[in-house]
């Protein structure tokens, strides 16, 4: 083994060390903005709940009540599935770009290897 390949394989594994603290700081800032989206979430599920129960307060009839209880039903429903949706893509964002650094340091390593 020459020196230049001792030199090779140093320089390989210091990137791969780089690579791996980048992604792990990638992960810790994703899992702060999905702790932050959460909070978001739950404030604003607060405020809705609030909203509803006053609205519900407000019926005069069994009619009007169900009404407004139907109404307040179907859009809890869309907000869950739009909420849902956005999460989960950013999830899958946060994946993607935390384990990028990594992926490219495989690639790196099956590059050296067809050499």
């Amino acid at each position: 083994m020459t020196v230049a390949n001792v030199e090779q394989i140093a320089a390989f594994g210091k990137d791969n060390v780089e690579a791996l603290v980048q992604s792990s700081t990638l992960a810790v800032k994703g899992l702060e903005e999905l702790a932050k989206a959460y909070a978001a979430l739950a404030n604003n599920s607060v405020e809705k709940t609030s909203a509803a129960v006053k609205a519900l307060a407000t019926a005069k009839t069994p009619a009007e009540f169900q009404a407004v209880y139907g109404d307040l039903a179907k859009t809890n429903f869309e907000n869950f599935v739009a909420e849902a949706t956005k999460l989960q893509e950013l999830a899958n964002s946060i994946i993607t770009n935390s384990f990028a650094p990594l992926n490219a340091r495989v690639k790196a390593l099956q590059d050296l290897v067809k050499v």
